[in-house]
């Protein structure tokens, strides 16, 4: 059940070129959280910012009562917050949305796409599949368009799972994108499952991919989420439903998401 709290900053560090790592006591919140979940967060006494604005969980520690956020200072929403420090405190209102689950009967790896900021996610699902039965293989691909914008890389090797970096620029890992990696992946594993965050058009092209190829695909989106709630209907995406008359229908991210099956997704 979500809840709003005043969450007190335990750390908000830089990790790379303009990556902060925020972590926050909130025990209501860090006991419930699961992969996949966001959180909508709001900070200063005045009017600016004046909307909440989403960040996907990174990692949750319920024994201490926390959980991190991993995220890019660029613009006024995120450079002010970049600005605070531990002791200040932010309104926080989650865990919000829905979770990441691993697919069953998965043969072959699971492959976890992340693309820059749609990292942290994928790391929590990652911590919570290992030890599980259903996870004979773990493979994240983590890509970025240069090394400065790469996301948890660091987190994912602590974890123990195979990495494979890629960037635009080739300054770290392989010179390509992800799907370059997903492609070889996939064609050297028996049937496996994949799950993906990161930019638009990389969601596309792997959702696409995988529909293609028959491989199970789930995605979270990343979009623009004013309430976080479902209220607003600011966060509507299109998805197949057959029950309709010109067989879609729009869903809310927020409440209905973010996770979706590639499959239901129209990126028209």
């Amino acid at each position: 059940m979500p809840c709003q709290i005043e969450a007190r900053i335990l750390q908000n560090a830089s990790e790379n070129d303009g990556i902060y790592r925020l972590r926050l006591h909130a025990p209501a919140i860090a006991a419930h959280a699961g992969p996949g979940q966001f959180v909508h967060v709001l900070y200063g006494d005045g009017f600016g910012p004046l909307m909440r604005r989403p960040f996907s969980i990174h990692d949750v520690e319920p024994a201490a009562g926390c959980f991190d956020v991993v995220y890019a200072a660029r613009g006024a929403f995120t450079t002010g917050m970049a600005a605070l420090r531990a002791g200040d405190t932010l309104s926080v209102v989650g865990p919000l949305g829905n979770t990441f689950t691993l697919m069953e009967d998965i043969a072959g790896p699971h492959v976890l796409v992340a693309g820059g900021v749609g990292a942290p996610p994928l790391h929590l699902l990652a911590k919570t599949a290992l030890g599980k039965p259903e996870t004979r293989r773990l493979v994240v691909i983590n890509g970025a368009r240069t090394s400065h914008h790469l996301v948890a890389t660091g987190d994912f090797l602590a974890l123990g799972v195979e990495v494979r970096v890629t960037t635009d620029d080739g300054s770290a890992g392989r010179h390509g994108t992800v799907m370059d990696e997903l492609r070889e992946v996939v064609g050297d594993a028996q049937r496996c499952a994949v799950y993906a965050c990161g930019p638009e058009p990389m969601l596309r092209a792997v959702a696409e991919f995988c529909v293609a190829q028959r491989i199970p695909c789930r995605v979270s989106l990343e979009t623009v989420m004013p309430c976080g709630t479902g209220v607003c209907m600011g966060c509507v995406v299109k998805v197949r439903d057959p029950n309709e008359a010109d067989g879609f229908a729009y869903v809310r991210a927020c409440h209905d998401g973010p996770v979706f099956d590639a499959e239901e997704l129209l990126w028209d």
